[in-house]
């Protein structure tokens, strides 16, 4: 090309070399900070299948008293009012209790039936994280999703199954069993038909849709409204110290409290957004940088420019050399700040996989590889502005 022979002369190797280097350590900070952050996000993220893990579940710890009387186990108006105004609270739930009997029943392939006395409770909907058409309830409608702990499944299959010879069930296969529940009080009965749509780790209890729970109480409970005796708490940083001082303060129980997780998950996302800030303000300086060279480049050539254009080349013809370079340059350093990326991954994923024994597919390294596409393509975008804004500059003059 005409133009790139002539321009090119003026070119400072040194220029482009600086950014190329300064370009190459911010991206491979950012897309090493991204990777990292994608790889390891699992092993601190909740195996709640359905409850976010911001969610913290608290109740009064058990005492005399409590035993003696139940009001004494519930929380007051006066103490919910007080947990809300805490600083690390986002918004609190509560817990509906099922105030009527119910029975449940399983018939088996092979003869004979599974009978027990079991309750229900019920939680708000926004605090459920299950796909919408395995969750949810309306008045008329037969079927019963509900959400058991997953300890009952591990005590059936290690305990009752093995010692009477019953086959153990997965969490699939059990997702799939449906069963009969009748609820009842002392003048009538209905029967339903229920399926597990999940298994929790953090309630020990049987969750049904707070909207069944709402049209059962009213047409078979008792009639009496009963003070909340469990919580569940969304705070905004689960590692937050001032949250296991003030519930120590108050004698309130966290149930399946993991502080020490919690904290390390905060720090991982403190430390992967340095990370990121430090890689982003080095790749801003380098483009800053190429900038930089690009207009001086332009400055040295203006006699150039002037004569092309008065020759009769375009605008875009005397930029395109320009933009082309500062494109080449930076798919070059995204190519390279990839490879690095992947080989840094290559050291710790295998430590990390023997330690929490998790495995790394590709998605995170797809995921990368498009967030530095999308960095990629928004250089490419500032560095063809810059270029004709130059031009035009010098082509008006």
């Amino acid at each position: 090309m005409l133009t790139w022979k002539l321009l090119r002369k003026n070119l400072s190797v040194p220029q482009l070399a600086g950014y190329v280097s300064a370009g190459l350590v911010g991206l491979v900070i950012i897309l090493s900070g991204i990777q990292f952050y994608a790889d390891t996000r699992p092993l601190y993220s909740s195996n709640e299948s359905f409850l976010n893990p911001d969610f913290l579940v608290i109740n009064k710890k058990v005492s005399l008293l409590s035993n003696l009387s139940q009001t004494a186990a519930a929380f007051s108006e006066k103490e919910i009012d007080d947990l809300e105004k805490q600083p690390f609270v986002k918004k609190t739930g509560f817990f509906t209790s099922g105030r009527f009997g119910i029975h449940a029943s399983l018939s088996l392939s092979a003869g004979g039936q599974f009978h027990t006395e079991m309750f229900f409770e019920a939680v708000p909907d926004d605090f459920i994280d299950v796909q919408s058409e395995r969750w949810g309830w309306r008045d008329g409608q037969n079927d019963i999703p509900i959400i058991i702990p997953r300890t009952y499944l591990t005590l059936y299959n290690f305990g009752f199954a093995q010692t009477q010879g019953l086959p153990r069930v997965s969490e699939s296969l059990a997702e799939r069993i449906k069963f009969s529940v009748t609820i009842y009080n002392a003048r009538r009965s209905r029967s339903f038909d229920a399926r597990i749509a999940g298994f929790s780790d953090k309630l020990n209890t049987i969750l049904a849709p707070e909207s069944f729970l709402k049209w059962a109480n009213l047409h078979f409970g008792d009639g009496e409204a009963a003070l909340p005796s469990r919580i569940l708490v969304e705070t905004h940083n689960p590692g937050d110290p001032q949250i296991a001082s003030y519930f120590g303060r108050k004698n309130y129980e966290i149930v399946d409290y993991r502080g020490n997780t919690s904290k390390a998950a905060y720090f991982l996302r403190v430390v992967t957004f340095t990370v990121l800030t430090v890689g982003v303000i080095i790749t801003l300086l380098a483009i800053s940088l190429m900038l930089l060279s690009i207009s001086m480049l332009i400055y040295k050539n203006r006699s150039t420019l002037e004569n092309l254009l008065l020759l009769g080349y375009s605008r875009t013809a005397v930029a395109r050399p320009y933009q082309l370079l500062g494109l080449s340059l930076t798919g070059v350093i995204f190519a390279l700040a990839f490879g690095l990326t992947l080989t840094l991954r290559s050291f710790y994923t295998g430590k990390i996989s023997l330690l929490f024994d998790h495995p790394f597919g590709d998605s995170g390294a797809l995921f990368t590889f498009f967030a530095g596409f999308l960095l990629l393509l928004l250089i490419g975008f500032i560095n063809a502005w810059w270029v004709r804004k130059k031009v035009n500059e010098t082509a008006n003059h």
